[in-house]
């Protein structure tokens, strides 16, 4: 059997001539181990590991390997699957070799790079993918540790029902006295617009008020926001009384039309006088 597997790797590895790989087969306890590997492992985790071997059979994702000057071959990534195996029993396992001789800088640089660049799990899928699984024994195989499982269980899912709108929100504390000065004239501007709309602004008018305070701050001289937003307020009520009154429309109440509902409204002013 091991004497087939042999002959159809070195077909296959016939066929990715010119490829910077080659595949092995071979036992794991003469694969040497990294004597420094910044990559560590809880116990726990590398039982789980161990368990996942076993219920395997082999490895299901290769190592990287590279061959000394001596012929042995050096694990360079995967050093915890090669001693899980070993552990679990496997007797041969299949590996990635790199089909060239390496400096020991780039062997280092191999090594640090397979264990620096990985990708991050997003913790929303990663839990409504774990609650997917039913059988308590593929959870365990899964290899999630305790801790990460204890920080999806605080996870709740929530059900967007409407557009979440990006806004930022400004807030300015007043004195008494400027308080009813500020409500008064958000009197008079509702009175000249009517209540009968409600209006959200876009970040842009945000950015508007901040820069007209800006603007404001920088030309009168003043140092606080509020004291600059009062002096804004201060400029549109005087703008405000510039304006003329808003118009007001009467509906004609019988056939006459405008031409009768102006005829009540002189008949009005006679009398008043």
């Amino acid at each position: 059997m091991e004497e087939k597997i042999r002959e159809t790797i070195t077909q296959l590895n016939s066929l990715i001539e010119g490829m910077p790989y080659k595949i092995d087969f071979c036992d794991p306890r003469t694969i040497k181990i990294l004597d420094k590997n910044a990559r560590y492992m809880s116990h726990d985790m590398f039982q789980s590991l161990v368990n996942n071997v076993k219920k395997d059979g082999a490895l299901t994702s290769l190592p990287l390997c590279h061959r000394g000057k001596d012929g042995a071959l050096l694990a360079l990534s995967g050093n915890h699957r090669v001693q899980a195996a070993v552990h679990a029993g496997i007797e041969r396992i299949l590996v990635l070799v790199i089909d060239r001789e390496l400096t020991r800088d780039e062997a280092v640089a191999i090594q640090l790079s397979h264990n620096a660049i990985e990708g991050k799990d997003d913790p929303v899928i990663l839990k409504g993918l774990l609650e997917e699984i039913a059988d308590i024994d593929m959870k365990l195989y899964a290899g999630l540790d305790s801790e990460l499982l204890k920080d999806l269980q605080k996870i709740e899912f929530t059900t967007i029902k409407e557009a979440q709108l990006d806004f930022k929100s400004m807030t300015f504390l007043f004195l008494p006295e400027e308080t009813e000065e500020f409500k008064k004239c958000m009197e008079d501007i509702e009175s000249m617009l009517g209540s009968d709309e409600n209006f959200i602004l876009s970040r842009s008018h945000y950015d508007e008020v901040f820069k007209m305070l800006i603007e404001v701050k920088s030309k009168f001289k003043i140092v606080n926001n509020p004291t600059a937003f009062m002096k804004i307020v201060e400029m549109a009520k005087s703008y405000m009384e510039t304006l003329p009154p808003p118009e007001i429309k009467k509906d004609a109440k019988t056939k006459g039309g405008k031409n009768h509902a102006k005829a009540e409204d002189d008949n009005l002013i006679k009398t008043t006088t």
